[in-house]
């Protein structure tokens, strides 16, 4: 599953987090939202739950779609490429 983040503060703040902490993007991003959830009152029993709930819906979409899950995280570069975009923007 993919995440598209299109404003450049908030990739700029996420990237920072991550190099301060030492983390990839997504371990970033995943801190972020588990402190956040954690300010918002969710028990850690609450998240557990939701968290397998989340994974049990994309097993099944992995299998649904016969999707081989990767950690691999696409660069800004290889989506461009995908959609067919060169330097000037244009296919």
């Amino acid at each position: 599953m993919a995440l598209n983040i299109k404003d450049p503060e908030t990739e700029q703040a996420v990237r920072t987090l991550a190099k301060r902490r030492g983390l990839t993007l997504t371990q970033a991003v995943r801190q972020a939202v588990d402190n956040e959830l954690d300010k918002d009152g969710m028990t850690k029993e609450e998240k557990k739950i939701r968290i397998a709930e989340g994974r049990a819906k994309l097993e099944a979409l992995y299998k649904k779609y016969n999707i081989t899950p990767t950690d691999h995280v696409m660069t800004k570069q290889e989506m461009d490429d995908i959609i067919g975009y060169d330097e000037n923007g244009f296919w």
